[in-house]
């Protein structure tokens, strides 16, 4: 999956408001938690080119930005203020998390939020989730253990 379709697959589920009026927090609680699940899946998928030329391959260190800036503004848009700041400390890769715990996070979220996230992040099953699957038009369901994500964030 290239960087424009994980993407795009996150405009599509869970695009930015048109107008003030749809502006609410639910719908850039989606968004959101979309775009950070695109960004992770996108470092996922980029790692195996790390020693690749930098122009041959996603800015990695964009893509980390986007996750975490992404996740932040999720957490505070679904978690009361008095827990906001440890939760973030527990999803942040620089912080608390180092074995994946804020993807596990995103994908319950978007679960939650009626977006299955292997319509976003092909590592997944869609199978392995309770939301609907709606894989963009002209594009097969995948089917990838979901075991191998973590690889090689544990090894």
């Amino acid at each position: 999956m290239s960087t424009l379709q994980a993407f795009a697959a996150a405009d599509r589920l869970a695009p930015v408001p048109e107008t003030r009026e749809e502006a609410t927090a639910e719908v850039w609680l989606r968004h959101y938690a979309a775009q950070a699940m695109a960004a992770h899946a996108e470092f996922r998928s980029a790692l195996p080119t790390i020693d690749s030329p930098p122009a041959s391959r996603p800015e990695l260190g964009y893509l980390v930005t986007i996750a975490v800036a992404s996740t932040v503004a999720a957490v505070a848009l679904s978690t009361p203020p008095a827990t906001a700041a440890s939760l973030i400390w527990d999803l942040t890769p620089e912080a608390g998390a180092l074995n994946g715990e804020y993807v596990d996070w995103l994908a319950d979220l978007l679960d939650h939020l009626g977006i299955n996230p292997a319509d976003i992040d092909h590592h997944f099953e869609a199978a392995d989730f309770n939301s609907v699957s709606r894989p963009a038009v002209g594009v097969a369901a995948t089917s990838r253990p979901t075991a191998s994500w973590h690889a090689w964030a544990t090894s």
